[in-house]
């Protein structure tokens, strides 16, 4: 009945990270911001912090401003209104950073916004994984460990 979520065969992912140095060995502090979503990605990342999950045992935890993070956590694919915020975001982060990018696929309430804008149009730095067919908190803490570099 219960899932042992500590076993590598939970945390498989198709994702493909980029081999991450060992800077972010001790600990790796996430800025999220939510630039467009149905707040089902703000359900999932809060759902980390739960006991089910626990990320803090890995020496994954989140911070309150973007100075003081490693990486940045896009949630959804921003609008017009939402990329300069996500610019400035940006230019607030320490060297290095990574970013990751979940896009959210299932979107019911912005599948016909006119005023979403690509990712790819905006020029993100760093990018260490995007994942457009996200699935659940189980991917992006395989994420996560694979950009701290404790998954192989």
């Amino acid at each position: 009945m219960t899932k042992r979520l500590t076993e590598r065969k939970m945390y498989s992912t198709i994702i493909q990270t980029q081999s991450k140095s060992k800077i972010f060995r001790n600990s790796l502090h996430i800025y999220a911001i939510d630039v467009g979503n149905s707040n089902d990605l703000n359900f999932d990342i809060r759902a980390l912090q739960a006991p089910q999950y626990n990320i803090h045992r890995f020496g994954i935890f989140f911070a309150d401003v973007p100075r003081h993070a490693d990486v940045l956590l896009i949630l959804g694919s921003p609008t017009k209104k939402m990329v300069p915020v996500l610019n400035e975001t940006i230019n607030q982060m320490p060297e290095p950073f990574y970013i990751v990018v979940i896009e959210n696929v299932e979107n019911h309430m912005c599948e016909n916004n006119h005023d979403a804008v690509d990712i790819e149009s905006i020029g993100l730095p760093n990018i260490a994984a995007r994942l457009t067919r996200y699935r659940g908190p189980e991917e992006l803490i395989a994420v996560l460990l694979k950009l701290k570099g404790e998954w192989s």
